[in-house]
């Protein structure tokens, strides 16, 4: 086997996985493939199990709900008393969403219902997936100021956990919330801005579903728009110090490490016209890197020997590429490739020191990963609960494939994010308790009554948030 011969795969396969690598070399090793796909759970005395995108939270709710209307909804919460947890894509790897009581989707609730032509606010469904969003958007000449690059999510779960792109100018989706309903335990239905309601619309912008059901959201947006990428494989040395000035002149800016490798994956996003967008459109984006990258990890699994040769050798045959078009094309990526994540923010001002410790402790502990570590810049808000209330975050995710064992990797990662006074995603993996949250968020106590105001009886806490929303005594 030619170990120099692999390459890493496009521009657009290697955003899609955080990294791709063209590796034929299954045939010459005697490997399939692609593993064999383990059996899903099961059912249980006749109910049917519910699972999240990755397959790491499971759960199985007595009832199962759909409401087709707001006046079907507050009915439910009115004429029920149990517990219920809302759930839109389950692309959360935390257990925000799973019970054995009621489980309420809100996918009837999709769509635009109202366009401000003078403001650029947005109405749109709680269940509206965030691609489909970008499509209706497009088609009425609008953009999202800022768009994550998982689009499969439903706005009011990417809301719900403060959900982001990158670029410090730019808040997280949360932070661009004008108003939205809610309905409470009891079926009363609230409208929420900075004008009304004020305390729950701070609370609601980022919630964890522990507050209500949100069945709308207005939203800021902008005048469309096209934009170009650009990626640049680097010594990894030249990459961080090319970054801090990324991070203050580029729109939007960010970076993949390779584990047990020298180089690292930057990445400039730049507002260019729909002429030069056109002039220069590049080819589609596909999928075609998520089988070759696993095939490496099983490669590697039988091969030990060859990560680290793998991960010196193959970044280097990487040029820069480039990707032209409109904004919800190029923000947005598919990922069928399923993983489990944890992501925290630090300071942005720590960022890069936390990003190296990360990136060194998994050379120097020998860590047997090879998914890409994922790291982006994002602006401060007032969102009570967000990530990023009153300080500029650098967010770093790291992963593992989802049939991969990923806790005993996360815990080490997850005490250097300590170390830098960390705020974990509300969707990813974390082990955070109430007494951690409470040290990390200014208004936690201000959040907290507000929650037991709206849910006295606990209706929307699962035994997930008993660990983050404790009983009052």
């Amino acid at each position: 086997m030619d170990i120099k011969s692999l390459k890493f795969s496009r521009r657009h396969a290697l955003k899609a996985t955080g990294v791709g690598i063209i590796a034929g070399m299954a045939g010459s090793s005697g490997c399939s493939s692609a593993p064999e796909k383990a059996a899903g759970p099961q059912s249980i005395d006749g109910i049917m199990p519910w699972s999240n995108w990755s397959g790491n939270q499971v759960s199985y709710p007595a009832e199962r709900a759909r409401p087709r209307n707001i006046d079907a909804l507050t009915k439910l919460l009115k004429e029920s008393d149990g517990k219920i947890r809302a759930v839109g894509a389950g692309h959360s790897f935390s257990g925000l969403v799973p019970t054995n009581e009621t489980l309420l989707s809100m996918a009837r609730f999709r769509g635009i219902s109202n366009i401000n032509t003078e403001t650029k606010e947005v109405t749109a469904g709680a269940g509206t997936r965030l691609a489909a969003l970008g499509d209706e958007l497009w088609e009425n000449k609008l953009g999202m100021i800022n768009m994550p690059d998982i689009n499969t999510q439903a706005l009011a779960g990417a809301i719900a956990t403060s959900t982001h792109g990158t670029g410090q100018q730019f808040g997280s989706l949360s932070s661009y919330v004008t108003g939205l309903t809610l309905v409470t335990a009891s079926g009363e239905v609230m409208k929420c801005s900075a004008t009304e309601n004020k305390d729950v619309f701070d609370a609601a912008r980022c919630n964890i579903g522990s507050l209500g059901i949100i069945t709308d959201i207005t939203m800021q947006m902008r005048d469309s728009y096209y934009l170009k990428e650009r990626s640049e494989m680097l010594p990894i040395e030249e990459a961080f110090e090319k970054m801090e000035k990324l991070r203050l002149e580029k729109r939007h800016f960010e970076a993949y490490g390779l584990p047990h490798a020298n180089h690292m994956l930057l990445i400039e996003f730049e507002e260019v016209s729909k002429e030069e967008s056109d002039a220069k459109q590049g080819e589609a984006v596909s999928g075609d890197a998520y089988e070759t990258f696993r095939t490496l990890a099983d490669v590697i699994d039988m091969m030990p020997f060859l990560r680290g040769a793998v991960m010196s050798i193959a970044p280097r045959t990487v040029g820069v590429e480039e990707r032209y078009g409109q904004w919800n094309h190029i923000f947005g990526n598919v990922r069928d490739m399923r993983f489990n994540e944890m992501e925290y923010t630090v300071p942005a001002e720590d960022g890069l020191a936390c990003f190296r410790e990360v990136l060194n402790t998994i050379k120097e502990k020998d860590i047997d990963i090879i998914f890409p570590i994922e790291y982006r810049y994002v602006g401060e808000d007032d969102v009570w609960l967000s990530q990023f209330y009153q300080r500029a975050g650098a967010s770093i995710s790291v992963h593992n494939f989802h049939d991969k064992p990923y806790m005993p990797y996360f815990a080490e990662m997850e005490a250097i994010f300590d170390r830098y006074q960390g705020r974990p995603h509300w969707g990813k993996v974390h082990t955070k308790t109430e007494q951690e949250f409470a040290a990390l968020y200014p208004q936690w106590e201000a959040f907290k009554e507000v929650r037991e105001r709206l849910d006295p009886n606990r209706r929307f806490i699962n035994e997930h948030l008993e660990t983050i929303f404790s009983a009052t005594s």
